[in-house]
């Protein structure tokens, strides 16, 4: 239930952001010589040793949903950033019910139930989940009726979670806005990029942007047809991206490293909140910093278990908050 002082939320999340999985831990974590070192690290900041790493990363995030959850006073605004898990569960649901498999196991982060969500996709009925996500979904099933697609669930369902985003945040949403409006103009050009570098045709494109960005899916269209215009799309979103842009348009091997550009500046968006004592941000900040954690111990003991180089592993390391 939300909170009414923002205070008392930023009070108990500098308690628990004091265990964080820092720079000196996760270079700890890289270093480990094996997954019982690595294991006892990930312990210190607060994850279960008992569990297999995947589902304490789970445990881990659902702990954070719960928090925030719980310390907002503006549920809005923090429904517009867990929304992504009930879009990551409508697709484990459709596809399933495409294949007629039992589903994935689903994440208990979102904003509805996953027994609301199970419900709603076995009886095709979407009333629960509200206007926009209803609206998105009927118009899905129609789709499906017709042509059963896995990649059409994904693309319609993509739509679907930034336009309850920012139906969700208004025109005032500020740095929630700007967030939300920078990952669909860094989504559509990392999708724009690998088409072109596919040598895929326009017709390929269209279907797959996603509105609500800076840049319109016709300008994205229009340049597509003369690809030279591409990297001057991104920058709006500063030196450093536009660099990363033009380096994966000059060449598709730098197409990771320009999509962990895009998640370190979108992350970068709500470290100043880091220190602040007064603004709903801040929630957003630790939300983001313990989904950035989860990704990381998942990199790097993956990578452990694997036997992949620390090398390897670093090079895909997304920046840390803070």
């Amino acid at each position: 239930m939300p909170q009414g002082s923002i205070y008392y939320a930023v009070g108990r999340l500098s308690m628990l952001e004091k265990t964080a999985l820092d720079g000196a831990r996760l270079e700890r974590l890289l270093q480990a010589k094996d997954m019982e070192q690595a294991l006892r690290v990930v312990s210190e900041v607060g994850w279960r040793d008992d569990l297999h790493f995947e589902q304490a990363a789970g445990e881990h995030m659902l702990q954070a949903c719960t928090l925030v959850r719980e310390l907002t006073t503006n549920q809005a605004l923090v429904d517009a950033f867990l929304v992504r898990y009930d879009i990551a569960n409508l697709k484990i649901l459709l596809k399933a019910r495409a294949l007629q498999q039992e589903p994935a196991a689903l994440s208990s982060c979102g904003v509805f139930a996953p027994d609301v969500l199970r419900h709603a996709v076995n009886e095709h009925r979407y009333d629960a989940l509200g206007t926009v996500l209803k609206t998105a979904l009927d118009a899905l099933e129609k789709h499906l009726a017709v042509d059963m697609n896995p990649m059409d669930i994904d693309v319609h369902l993509d739509r679907a979670h930034y336009a309850y985003a920012f139906d969700k945040l208004g025109s005032k949403g500020g740095t929630a806005v700007k967030y939300f409006r920078d990952k669909v103009d860094l989504t559509n050009y990392a999708m724009v990029l690998r088409a072109m570098h596919q040598n895929k045709p326009l017709a390929f494109i269209k279907p797959l942007l996603i509105p609500g960005g800076r840049v319109a899916p016709a300008a994205w269209e229009k340049d597509y047809t003369r690809p030279e215009k591409l990297p001057l799309r991104m920058n709006h979103l500063g030196a450093a991206i536009y660099a990363s842009a033009v380096a994966a348009h000059l060449n598709p091997q730098k197409l990771a490293a320009f999509e962990r550009d895009a998640d370190n500046h979108l992350l970068g968006l709500f470290t100043p909140y880091r220190r602040t004592i007064s603004r709903e941000e801040r929630l957003i900040g630790h939300l983001l910093m313990r989904e950035r954690e989860a990704a990381a111990v998942r990199l790097i003991l993956s990578g452990k278990e694997n036997g992949f180089a620390e090398e390897t592993i670093r090079e895909r390391l997304r920046a840390l908050y803070g």
